[in-house]
């Protein structure tokens, strides 16, 4: 049986949201559409498959909110699901932040992957 879950984000920038999914290595569909749990057709801007019954859909939000995730899922995906929402959302964050400091002069001297969501960053001031 199908299962739909709906996640609010930070998520804002599209094209590091594409890079992300891509680095992880999901395939995914641009400007897609799909049938919601109401039965009408719905416009998604970004389709990611995370497993052979399992997809993300990217949908963005109201102006200046994030994308809203809805995950279409199989019930005994649910822990799996949950893991490669979590796992999208902070690379996004890793990336986004990269991407902004670099932006503001400031570059990357050495990252550690302390633990399980956890990324220590050292960044330097390029003069």
């Amino acid at each position: 049986m199908s299962h739909f879950s709906t996640i609010k984000t930070e998520i804002l920038d599209f094209d590091i949201l594409k890079r992300t999914i891509s680095d992880l290595g999901f395939s995914m569909k641009e400007n897609d559409w799909h049938i919601g749990h109401d039965g009408q057709m719905e416009d998604i801007d970004l389709s990611v498959r995370i497993a052979p019954q399992s997809d993300l859909l990217f949908k963005k939000g109201a102006p200046g909110k994030g994308y809203v995730i809805t995950a279409i899922m199989e019930t005994p995906e649910r822990e799996k699901t949950r893991r490669i929402i979590q796992m999208i959302q902070q690379e996004y964050a890793y990336r986004k932040v990269l991407h902004e400091t670099r932006k503001r002069g400031f570059s990357l001297i050495q990252e550690e992957r302390v633990k399980a969501g956890v990324i220590k960053l050292i960044l330097k001031k390029v003069a």
